[in-house]
């Protein structure tokens, strides 16, 4: 820890990097609808502070240009060449803190589609509201170094993980794009993905809490995460992280963009591991007597990441374009835990006693891609665009059990049991998605039209073996093994229109989407039917209107639909508990819910802030239940309900503390109603689900910079409680070697480890589980950049040049 610490202080109080008196300003200029580069363009520079300032120079080859030397102050810059619009850039700040701008890309427009554009240039913010949607720019934050995508994804506003690793927005199930595409995945793999992403190839990541038409009918909404593209010519970066918990990584991408072609590359290996511990008390309730039942426990896990990533875009010409993704993850993993499980009478004295240990190997390989046309009209709001998507999924575990009876005073009585289970899975899917925007001649009305169809198959093999004793041989227990095929396929077609009350301002959007889904059980040696197929209509309405003072209104309406995954279905039994066991239900139904939301915004240069209700009406709701057996055990399944009412409330908002330090906060709060029938014959209990983000951002100098983020969460569910410890997560960067070589270090938890507390409560039980998991971590993340210079030639013209202009 004393090397964190002295590398925290270098940090703080060393300043490697001599600032320059004057600054600097590059970029290049590209064609907008080839992204090809323009070069003879004529780029003009005036110093706002002192209008003698003024500077002319050409684009070359390449559409670089460059401007050195310059005083500190405020600039602007002024782009023109022939057959394209003027484009301006306003408000680019020199100073001491921030003396170099690479602007990257800077695209005009043809004459004809575009009027003269001026731009006010503001540096990103951690955190930004654009167009509706609210934006964590994480590839400016400290913490993205080192981190996955799912660690950034708990430090974005409204977004929370549960214990399952289930994202959530605003407390519900959300939809996940990456670099707009729909990711079609089930919630083992999603969370397998995103464990192995990178948080340094992602660029940012965008929370649509209204999305647009083709996911309107997203329960919680939608995030898009959007990795980074690189620039004109070769760009690249290599990543090395180590924590103190016990992880380990090594991540590289590089980029190449030329005229109509476009490549991204990454690939990287990540390593880690956590160590907990845990417990439960139980209280059983029967009619004629009182027990109790305890364990306590210990356990570890390890987990080997690879992953690899390409995409490629190829722009046919200016309307036409094609994007193929392809990516590769994999997961091998190990774990092994020790329990005591105590059966205790009336008097808290134990009169059954077992030790259980349980051996557990995994591996998991998962290649996706997609396939994405795009074709634009004459209108560049007139869109087609089609999506498709395949994924391949591959996974097998090994649980091994071996339990010891012991007596009262915890010596052994000579009985003991070994088991075995295999598992083999294998699923595969494909969708296809298309979406066609079509404006109107009135340039107010614009109709989307599309369709979607997804298909996922798995087959799932479980054996399950004892060991019989005095034979000494391994013999199958048909009870607790399965061996079954599964296949779910969603056809739907939507129809919505938009009609702009006042462009740019205001605008009323309505539609509908009609889905039809059929689900199929094949259970071998089992006759019955398990087939099943429902049909429904997803209305979805919005209107949003801003002021000239800077305020907004949205009103939304959606009927969402929640489809039962093959985690709720699947009837294999998981035995790795055999006090608790858990298994599916293939019979279960989807839920709906009518959904109505009101948010009220507003914002300025110095803050913003929103504040949102929202009122849920959930029919026939699936949950987990947990109900105590005769026997003393306890069985979770999963049932679907009556339903429930939700009440939620949410806010959302930053504050420029100053020119150097920002601070966003986001908290939501969701109140459950069940119905009587579940609260009287099911013990239901109403109650509300909390969660909460807080970041903060520091901007020592333009070559350092802070951020910390701090969480907390608390979740509801029909039969409890379950109450999360706050997370905190502070880190500080520093970059080297002109910007190239970046040294960030993540502190993660310093104070105290993460910590679930659960109580659930039933018709004749009471149960509170405990787990604390080592999450603390010292992190250290190093990383260097690769850029292509401006040719050595291009640069020396450009300096002539602009000497030749004083």
């Amino acid at each position: 820890m004393k090397y964190f610490i002295a590398i925290l202080l270098l940090f703080c109080f060393t300043r490697l990097q001599a600032q320059k008196p004057e600054g600097i300003i590059i970029g290049n200029v590209l064609d907008v609808d080839n992204s090809k580069a323009i070069p003879g363009a004529t780029v003009i520079l005036v110093c706002l502070n002192d209008s003698s300032i003024k500077k002319t120079g050409v684009t070359v080859k390449d559409g670089a240009f460059v401007f050195e030397l310059l005083p500190f102050g405020y600039y602007r810059l002024h782009f023109s060449s022939t057959g394209y619009s003027g484009l301006t850039i306003d408000s680019i700040w020199l100073r001491a803190g921030r003396f170099d701008f690479d602007l990257n890309d800077i695209k005009l427009g043809k004459k004809a589609m575009v009027l003269n554009e001026v731009i006010i240039y503001t540096e990103k913010p951690l955190i930004e509201l654009k167009d509706g949607k609210i934006i964590f720019n994480a590839g400016e934050s400290a913490l993205s170094s080192g981190a996955s995508a799912t660690e950034l994804l708990k430090q974005t506003p409204l977004v929370n993980v549960d214990n399952d690793g289930k994202v959530l927005l605003r407390g519900k199930e959300v939809k996940i794009l990456i670099d707009e595409k729909p990711v079609e995945l089930n919630a083992k793999q999603l969370q397998d993905l995103l464990e192995s992403m990178p948080g340094s190839m992602i660029e940012k990541i965008e929370v649509m809490t209204t999305p647009p038409p083709q996911y309107a009918n997203e329960r919680g909404g939608v995030i898009n995460i959007v990795t980074k593209k690189g620039k004109v010519g070769f760009s690249a970066r290599i990543n090395f992280t180590y924590g103190s918990r016990g992880e380990a990584g090594i991540n590289g991408n590089l980029g190449y963009r030329k005229n109509k072609f476009a490549l991204n590359f990454s690939t990287g290996f990540g390593y880690n591991e956590y160590r907990g511990s845990s417990y439960s008390n139980r209280q059983n309730l029967y009619s004629d007597s009182v027990n109790y039942f305890n364990a306590v426990g210990k356990n570890n896990s390890n987990n080997h990441r690879p992953n690899i990533r390409l995409s490629i875009d190829y722009d046919f010409n200016k309307r036409n374009s094609i994007n193929f993704t392809s990516q590769y993850n994999a997961n091998d993993a190990g774990s092994k835990s020790r329990n005591e499980y105590s059966n205790l009478n009336r008097y808290q004295l134990a009169y059954k006693i077992s030790d259980r240990s349980v051996f557990n190997t995994s591996n998991s390989w998962n290649p996706n891609g997609s396939l994405t046309y795009t074709s634009k009209g004459k209108n560049p709001k007139e869109v087609f665009k089609m999506i498709s998507t395949f994924n391949f999924n591959a996974n097998n575990y090994e649980r091994d059990y071996y339990q010891q009876y012991l007596n009262p005073d915890h010596t052994l009585n000579g009985i003991d049991s070994t088991q075995e289970q295999n598992t083999a899975v294998k699923n595969h899917s494909f969708g296809i998605r298309l979406n066609y925007d079509k404006p109107f001649p009135d340039n107010k009305t614009s109709l989307n039209l599309g369709a979607n169809l997804s298909r996922f198959n798995s087959h799932n093999k479980l054996n399950t073996v004892f060991l019989k004793k005095p034979e000494n041989i391994f013999v199958q227990d048909q009870f607790l093994s399965s061996d079954f095929h599964f296949h779910q396929t969603v056809y739907a077609v939507r129809a919505a229109v938009r009609y702009d009350l006042v462009p740019g301002l205001s605008y009323i959007n309505a539609g509908v989407q009609v889905e039809h889904t059929e689900t199929n059980f094949e259970i071998m040696n089992s006759r019955g039917d398990f087939r099943n197929a429902y049909r429904t209509a997803l209305p979805f309405a919005t209107l949003m209107k801003k002021w000239a003072n800077e305020i907004s209104f949205t009103f939304s309406y959606k009927r969402t639909i929640q489809r039962p995954g093959l985690n709720e279905m699947n009837p294999a039994v998981d035995y790795s508990d055999p006090y608790n066991t858990r298994y599916g239900n293939p019979y279960l139904l989807p839920y709906f819910a009518d959904n109505f939301d009101l948010i009220l915004g507003k914002w300025n240069k110095q803050y913003y802030i929103n504040g949102s209700i929202g009122y849920n009406a959930v029919q026939h709701i699936y949950s987990s239940l947990k109900t105590l057996q005769p026997d003393g055990k306890t069985i979770t399944t999963w049932q679907n309900i009556s339903g429930r009412r939700e009440y939620e409330a949410s806010a959302w908002g930053g504050l420029t503390l100053s020119k150097k330090s920002k601070v966003n906060l986001s908290l939501g709060y969701t109140y459950n109603v069940y119905s009587l029938h579940d609260r009287e014959l099911r013990f239901f209990r109403n109650g509300g689900s909390f969660y909460s983000t807080l970041n903060g951002s520091y901007q020592f100098s333009d070559v350092m910079n802070a951020n910390a983020n701090f969480t907390f969460n608390r979740f509801a569910n029909p039969q409890g409680t379950l109450n999360n410890t706050l997370s905190m997560n502070v880190g500080i960067q520093h970059k080297f070697l002109a910007k190239k070589f970046i040294v960030a270090v993540n502190i993660i938890d310093p104070f105290r480890q993460q910590q679930n507390r659960v109580f659930t409560y039933g018709g004749n039980f009471y149960l509170e589980n405990f787990a604390t998991t080592q999450t603390r971590n010292f992190r250290i993340a190093l990383s260097y950049i690769f850029n292509k210079n401006i040719k050595k030639s291009s640069r020396q013209l450009l300096l002539k040049r602009l000497k030749e202009k004083k």
